[in-house]
């Protein structure tokens, strides 16, 4: 059974500003794993920061991944090793969608976070969120568009609910001129190591722990040479 005053152990591939973490009783430590290396340094940089935070193994309490969308790469490694390692220590494993975990990071619960990540090809992961003691609830649901439908469908949410927004991740910066005017823009290196500490606590204190053998990640479209060599259609997907 989780206890939250064991050490946590979460990763998240699916952007290129990947993040290993570990958090526990002596602190939060991390690592930022480059999107050319993700394979032969993840678990390299794991035995670092357990090295530097003077645990092992055998002391995690809590496995946690990020699911996607993202990189198809990314999000495909860091879920096949969460699963291999949630197997082999029997750690209870949370896997939140790496949308959740950008916003996560995001620390204002008065306004929604809209949340946008370059997904390529002139497209961006998004979604919108409530903050809800630090939990983020879904307002819409992790979709891949261009950035005019996505702000289309944010503006129509803006229109409805008459809310303040905080957009986040770097698809914002990607597409500055697609947002709707006056939203609130915070800045800073997205995903957070916090951020997605704090989340994998709340998922499993939530009781949203999963079975490994049930994970799969999170794809909103066909892998890169897919649609390179096989067509493509622009338009929206959730």
């Amino acid at each position: 059974m989780y206890r939250d005053d064991t050490w946590l152990l979460a990763m998240d591939l699916a952007t290129p500003r990947g993040i290993l973490v570990l958090a526990g009783p002596g602190g939060t430590y991390h690592r930022e794993i480059a999107g050319d290396s993700r394979v032969s340094q993840l678990f390299v940089a794991a035995g670092e920061i357990m090295s530097e935070a003077g645990t092992s193994p055998g002391e995690l309490g809590l496995m946690g991944v990020g699911r996607g969308p993202g990189s198809f790469t990314g999000v495909r490694v860091a879920v096949t090793a969460a699963k291999i390692t949630t197997a082999v220590l029997d750690l209870p494993l949370v896997a939140p969608d790496s949308l959740m975990v950008t916003a996560a990071g995001a620390g204002d619960e008065k306004k929604a976070v809209f949340v946008a990540v370059d997904a390529r090809r002139g497209e961006v992961y998004y979604a919108l969120y409530r903050l809800d003691g630090g939990y983020p609830a879904a307002l819409m649901e992790p979709c891949v568009a261009p950035p005019e439908a996505a702000a289309t469908a944010l503006s129509s949410w803006l229109e409805r609910e008459g809310a303040g927004i905080i957009g986040v991740g770097n698809g914002i910066d990607a597409y500055p001129r697609a947002w709707p005017v006056g939203m609130e823009v915070e800045s800073g290196e997205w995903p957070e190591p916090e951020g997605l500490a704090r989340l994998c606590r709340l998922a499993a204190a939530r009781g949203e722990c999963i079975d490994p053998v049930h994970l799969l990640p999170l794809y909103l479209r066909r892998p890169d040479a897919l649609w390179r060599y096989g067509g493509h259609e622009r338009g929206s997907s959730c």
